[in-house]
């Protein structure tokens, strides 16, 4: 779970850098600015933490960090660093457990996904808009970090959740 959420990005980041430090470095020389953007995807469970995912909600808490922090190290290179926060998305690992239900591979192993219908439920009553999010929807968050509009926000954290909070 670490490796997936929070080793990786890390990893991606940082073998970023010299090619970011470089083109910065050019633009800079030349009198052009131009931004870049990282956009780090974690979820509202790693703002108030969820049963039952303590190594996903410390990942997903871990990126909250790293977004903060490489916004403070990259600004000098025009690097915006934002972080979207995903409340409850339709996905195949968001779908009620039933009969015939997703399953993934992991590490050789059949793994079935979903979420019980009864806690799917509970957690739909407590989104203020009633209803989980689309991927669309998840995915137009992320756009907005990545519009020219946006060249003046770094180190931000936003909940996509239709008002769900933690």
């Amino acid at each position: 779970m670490l490796d997936v959420h929070v080793v990786a990005p890390f990893r991606i980041l940082r073998a970023a850098s010299d090619a970011i430090r470089t083109f910065a470095k050019r633009e800079a020389d030349e009198g052009r600015e131009i931004f870049r953007k990282v956009v780090n995807i974690s979820s509202i469970a790693g703002l108030g933490g969820n049963v039952g995912q303590v190594g996903y909600s410390s990942a997903k808490s871990s990126l909250i960090g790293l977004t903060r922090t490489m916004a403070k190290e990259w600004g000098r290179y025009k690097v915006n660093v934002n972080c979207v926060t995903l409340g409850l998305i339709e996905t195949r690992l968001t779908q009620p457990l039933a009969g015939g239900q997703a399953q993934i591979e992991v590490g050789g192993q059949t793994i079935k996904v979903g979420v019980r219908p009864e806690m799917l439920d509970t957690m739909v009553r407590s989104i203020p808009l009633g209803r989980a999010g689309t991927p669309e929807e998840a995915a137009n968050a992320v756009y907005l970090f990545c519009t020219p509009e946006s060249d003046y926000i770094s180190g931000q954290i936003i909940v996509v959740g239709s008002g769900l909070t933690i």
